[in-house]
């Protein structure tokens, strides 16, 4: 029994150890806003602002996500729309341009 106390007290520490304390620097109207909002929660001020951290980190993440999906949904919206065109030769298409090029060069 004595060693399990000793463990949970070991995870304990290593938890918090894994923390991080930041300093956040408000005007007075934002912290005075901050501490009527978390007064009205139940909350501590810094707790509240810590949720609004992890929900700002979030809201990054679905936003990245978000525009992740849509650049899918783009390009499979160009792949039915290409579909029905013919392939195209790359290589080739440089080939003839680089001719043409030059041929239009040599006019000059």
């Amino acid at each position: 029994m004595h060693n399990d106390a000793i463990r949970i007290v070991s995870l304990y520490d290593v938890g918090v150890s894994m923390s991080k304390a930041i300093t956040v620097r408000l005007d007075p109207e934002d912290y005075e806003r901050l501490e009527a909002e978390a007064r009205r929660l139940g909350l501590l001020p810094g707790t509240l602002a810590r949720v609004y951290v992890r929900a700002g980190l979030q809201g990054q993440h679905d936003e990245e996500e978000r525009r992740r999906r849509s650049g899918l949904a783009a390009l499979d919206r160009l792949a039915e729309l290409t579909s029905d065109l013919p392939p195209v030769d790359a290589v080739q298409t440089a080939r003839e341009s680089r001719d043409e090029l030059e041929r239009r060069s040599s006019f000059g």
